[in-house]
C-alpha cells in the first residue's frame, strides 16, 4: 500500500467520509454492509457486499463490488480491491460511481508503480464530488507528481490540499515543505522567475530554500499607483476622504521598551507617534504595551489586547516573538508584525509582516544593477549575519535576472585589511561590485575597488551610510550608489520631515531608519487592508514606497543616490525598478 497509512492518515479519513456520503450501495438489502462499514468493520463489510453482488443482477452488480473494492482498500489491501473491483462495468454506475471507481483505480494503479496512470485517473467532477473525494483526487495527483519526479507540481497539488483539508494543514504543510528541500536551489529559484508573483507555491519554495540556507530571489518593484489621494465630491470638503484609507478605533503596539531591544522599540514608538500626532484623520486610540524580551510576554499582551477590545496590533519586534504570535491557534485581532518569524512564513489571512530587511534591500540593488546593464558581479561581503544574508540576496535576484556572480569574498567584523577580499572578489572581472559593508570598512573598501577600475559601478545596501552627514570621512565613498529610506534625505511629500523633528526628538538624529519604519507603521494602519486586496498600488512612506504582496508581506520600493563630494545625492530614475 506504499506508505500512505502511514503518511496520509488523513486520506483514509476522507475515504470514509466519501463513502458515507455515496449513501447505501443498492436498496435496503445492503443495510447490514453498511452499517458494518459504518462500524469500521471493512473486512466483514468487503465480504458481504461481495455476497450481495453474487446473486445480484445486471446494473445492481457493480455499485456492490465497487463498494467492497472501498471497503477492502480502507482495510490497507489494495490487492484486494484491484481483486474485488475487476469485474466492475464502469458505464454501469452512475452517480458519483465512475469517479469513486477512477479514483480507487488511480490508488490502486500509484501503489503498482504507475504514477502516470494514476494521475491521468485521479480527476473529480466539482459538480459530483464531495469535498472529501476532490481531497482524496488531490492527494493521489501530488503522490503522483512525487514520484514522477515533478516536484513543483506536487507542491501545487498540495498547497489546493490546505483549503480542501483545513483541519490536516500541518501534516499537509510538513510534506509539501518536506518534498521541496530536496530541490536544488537553483532550481528552485529558477521557478520563482518563472511562476506568477501570486502563486501559491511562491512562498512555500522562499521557505525550501531558507531551509537550505540559500536565498530566494524576490518580486521586487514599486506599485503602479499610489493610494491616498483625496476622493469625494469636490463641492463638498465635508465628505471627502482618502483614498484606500479605513478608521481604526482602538490600536495595541507591542514593543520592547525594556531590555536588549529597548534603543530600537523606542525609536519606533517615536516614529509611531510622530506620524499619529501629524494625522490630520481622525485618529485611533492607541495603548502601547512594553513586550520586553522573550515569547511569553509578546503572547500575554496580545491576549490582553483582545480582552480589552482593541481591534489591530502592531507589533511585536523580535522574530522569535512574531513567530510566536502569528502561530497561535487562534488570531482573533490582525497583527501587523514589525519583523519576519524565523521560519519565514507568511502570516495568516488577514494580518501582515512588515520589516527592515537586509535581504530586501539587497534584491531591490541587485535589481537597480540589472536593470542599468550589469551582468557580471563581484561581491564583498560582511562575514556579520546581516552581511551573509544581503550577499545571499543580492546573488539569487543578480543570477536569477540574467546575471553571473564571478567572484565572493567575505570580510570579518572589525577588520580594515581589505586588500585580499577586494583581490579575490575582483580577480575573474567584474562590470559592477556589490558591497554589503559598514561605514567603517566601505571607506577602505571602495578606494580600493576605485584603483582596480575607477569606471566600475560599485552598489551597496544603507548599512554603507551612517545615516548621518560626514563629507569628510565618506569622501572615501564617492562614486557608490546605496539604496535607503528617502525620509533620512527629507525626499517625502506629505510627511513631517527629518530636518524638522530631529531637533525635536533625538530618535529621529540617531536612529532614523528605525524611526521612518515606525512612521510607516502607524501610516500603514489605515491602508494595509487596501493594499492586501491591490497589490499593484503603493502608499509613499517614510522608509520606502511600500505595498503588500499577495502573502501579506509589505515590500518596500527605495530611494537610491550616489556619493557625490561625500554627500549623497540623489540619482535620476533611482525611485523605481523598471519593470
Amino acid at each position: 500500500m506504499d506508505r500512505l497509512a502511514a503518511r496520509f492518515s488523513l486520506v483514509v479519513m476522507f475515504l470514509a467520509l466519501a463513502g458515507c456520503a455515496s449513501g447505501p450501495a443498492r436498496g435496503p438489502e445492503a443495510a447490514l454492509a453498511d452499517q458494518l462499514y459504518a462500524a469500521g468493520n471493512f473486512r466483514a463489510a468487503a465480504a458481504e457486499y461481495q455476497r450481495l453482488a453474487a446473486s445480484a443482477w445486471g446494473a445492481t452488480k457493480d455499485p456492490l463490488l465497487l463498494r467492497a473494492g472501498e471497503s477492502l482498500r480502507e482495510e490497507g489491501d489494495l490487492d484486494g480491491a484491484a481483486a474485488a473491483i475487476a469485474r466492475v462495468r464502469r458505464a454501469k454506475l452512475a452517480g458519483d460511481g465512475p469517479q469513486r471507481y477512477d479514483l480507487l483505480t488511480a490508488e490502486i494503479a500509484l501503489a503498482r508503480g504507475d504514477a502516470e496512470r494514476a494521475l491521468a485517473l485521479a480527476t473529480v467532477d466539482p459538480a459530483l464530488a464531495t469535498s472529501a473525494q476532490s481531497a482524496r483526487a488531490t492527494e493521489i495527483r501530488a503522490r503522483a507528481f512525487d514520484r514522477l519526479g515533478r516536484p513543483l507540481d506536487a507542491a501545487a497539488e498540495r498547497v489546493a490540499l490546505i483549503d480542501l483539508a483545513p483541519g490536516d494543514r500541518a501534516a499537509i504543510e510538513d510534506d509539501l515543505l518536506r518534498a521541496l528541500i530536496v530541490v536544488p536551489a537553483a532550481d528552485l529559484n529558477r521557478a520563482l522567475g518563472q511562476i506568477a508573483r501570486g502563486d501559491r507555491r511562491r512562498p512555500w519554495i522562499e521557505r525550501a530554500l531558507r531551509a537550505q540556507g540559500e536565498a530566494a530571489a524576490r518580486v521586487v518593484g514599486r506599485g503602479s499607483r499610489a493610494v491616498g489621494g483625496l476622493t469625494g465630491d469636490a463641492r463638498d470638503q465635508a465628505i471627502w476622504g482618502r483614498e484606500g484609507r479605513i478608521g481604526n478605533d482602538r490600536v495595541a503596539l507591542l514593543l520592547p521598551l525594556s531590555g536588549e531591544l529597548a534603543p530600537a522599540g523606542t525609536a519606533i514608538r517615536d516614529g509611531f507617534f510622530a506620524a499619529y500626532f501629524d494625522d490630520p484623520e481622525r485618529r485611533p486610540a492607541v495603548r502601547v504595551f512594553d513586550v520586553g524580551a522573550g515569547t511569553e510576554a509578546a503572547l500575554e499582551a496580545y491576549r490582553r489586547a483582545v480582552a480589552d477590545g482593541h481591534r489591530r496590533v502592531i507589533g511585536p519586534l523580535a522574530r522569535d516573538q512574531v513567530q510566536a504570535v502569528l502561530r497561535q491557534e487562534q488570531l482573533p485581532i490582525p497583527v501587523l508584525a514589525l519583523n519576519h518569524p524565523d521560519d519565514g512564513a507568511p502570516p495568516p489571512p488577514g494580518s501582515q509582516l512588515f520589516g527592515l530587511l537586509p535581504e530586501e534591500e539587497a534584491a531591490f540593488v541587485a535589481e537597480q544593477a540589472l536593470v542599468r546593464g550589469a551582468r557580471r558581479a563581484a561581491i564583498v561581503a560582511s562575514s556579520e549575519d546581516w552581511g551573509l544574508r544581503a550577499a545571499g540576496a543580492f546573488r539569487a535576484q543578480f543570477v536569477q535576472g540574467g546575471g553571473v556572480v564571478a567572484g565572493e569574498a567575505r570580510v570579518a567584523a572589525g577588520s580594515i585589511d581589505l586588500g585580499g577580499a577586494v583581490n579575490e572578489a575582483t580577480a575573474a572581472g567584474a562590470d559592477v561590485v556589490f558591497m554589503a559593508l559598514r561605514p567603517q570598512q566601505a571607506r577602505v573598501a571602495a578606494p580600493l575597488l576605485a584603483l582596480r577600475d575607477s569606471r566600475r559601478p560599485v552598489y551597496a545596501t544603507s548599512h554603507v551610510y551612517s545615516g548621518q552627514a560626514s563629507p569628510t570621512l565618506d569622501r572615501d565613498l564617492n562614486g557608490v550608489v546605496f539604496c535607503d529610506a528617502p525620509w533620512l534625505f527629507n525626499l517625502n511629500l506629505g510627511i513631517a520631515a527629518r530636518v524638522d523633528l530631529a531637533p525635536m526628538l533625538p530618535a529621529a538624529a540617531q536612529n532614523p531608519r528605525l524611526f521612518a519604519f515606525g512612521m510607516d507603521a502607524y501610516r500603514l494602519l489605515g491602508y494595509v487592508d487596501w493594499l492586501g486586496r491591490n497589490p499593484d498600488d503603493y502608499l509613499p512612506g517614510a522608509s520606502g514606497d511600500l505595498s503588500v504582496d499577495e502573502f501579506g508581506r509589505v515590500r518596500r520600493s527605495l530611494a537610491c543616490l550616489r556619493f557625490v563630494d561625500g554627500a549623497p545625492q540623489t540619482i535620476e530614475g533611482a525611485l523605481s525598478v523598471a519593470p
